[in-house]
């Protein structure tokens, strides 16, 4: 009702679109700015910055690199690994569009979050913000659970790939104090491999059981409410201290452009790890061999 504070029970979930306005700010006042350690990454995308033929191009070369990828696995004696790349292109033939740009800002978003939190809490008394990280993302737009793993592998590579792109910075000082960022993740040569975080820390989970997912799910109501036009929204406003961005932007745009299409053979974009990855996996396990004894 109008007014009424929102409110947290136990047992509860508290939905962005249950709330009134009223109550939107009352939950920016009395959870999110009472919260000094609470930081917000912003990512999306504006349809209306590239032709839907791009990410519909786009989703069928990602399709024919996965098909390329199975292929690959059959032809190495990996039945595995063919059997999961040729349902996953059968799973990325089925996204809209629309789904495939959701994709896309997720992993934009969970990118930009690691860089973000890298910076914040850069100090050594923040170490330990590093040991354990989860990623929890609302299940509630995913149509199957089997879908699941696709998406973690999708998450996976996006990370990898934006990555090498835009190489994921951390402090000279962490090395030089065996960070647990740098211990669990390991950081050679500028490679840092990502798979146990996406194999064992990404849980696509339902948002009423999790209290963070909740308030995530309220914030970006209220991102999205501003930016769909209504850019004097008040609560949106409230929240701006809470917002971590880049070259001061609030909010990052993924967007699609012809240089995101192929222009040459699906086959060439699969590769086992070039000989400097391996040589820094190699390093990696080698420091965790030694951290273990």
């Amino acid at each position: 009702m109008e007014g009424q504070a929102a409110v947290f029970t136990t047992g509860s979930e508290l939905k962005a679109t249950d709330l009134s306005t009223a109550q939107q700010a009352s939950f920016v006042n009395s959870v999110i700015l009472n919260s000094p350690r609470l930081r917000l990454t912003l990512a999306g995308t504006k349809t209306t910055l590239f032709a839907k033929k791009i990410a519909e191009q786009f989703i069928k070369d990602s399709a024919d690199v996965l098909r390329a990828t199975a292929k690959l696995g059959r032809e190495t004696g990996r039945p595995l690994i063919e059997d999961f790349f040729r349902r996953m292109a059968r799973w990325m033939e089925e996204r809209s569009p629309e789904n495939l740009m959701w994709i896309c800002s997720l992993g934009n978003a969970i990118h930009l979050s690691i860089q973000h939190s890298i910076v914040l809490f850069a100090e050594e008394a923040d170490d330990c913000e590093f040991e354990n990280i989860e990623i929890l993302i609302d299940q509630s737009f995913i149509e199957k659970s089997t879908h699941i793993q696709f998406w973690k592998e999708w998450l996976r590579n996006f990370l990898y790939s934006t990555s090498v792109k835009d190489p994921m910075m951390t402090p000279k000082e962490w090395s030089e104090r065996d960070h647990p960022f740098n211990r669990r993740y390991g950081h050679a040569r500028g490679f840092i491999d990502w798979s146990d975080l996406f194999k064992n820390h990404v849980h696509f989970v339902k948002s009423g059981h999790f209290m963070g997912v909740q308030i995530a799910d309220i914030c970006a109501n209220i991102s999205y409410r501003f930016y769909s036009g209504r850019p004097k929204y008040r609560h949106y406003r409230l929240l701006r201290s809470r917002i971590i961005g880049k070259h001061n932007t609030e909010i990052h745009y993924g967007v699609l452009n012809e240089l995101s299409l192929m222009t040459d053979a699906p086959g060439n974009h699969v590769k086992d790890y070039t000989e400097q990855e391996l040589a820094a996996m190699a390093e990696m396990a080698a420091s965790k061999r030694e951290a273990r004894e």
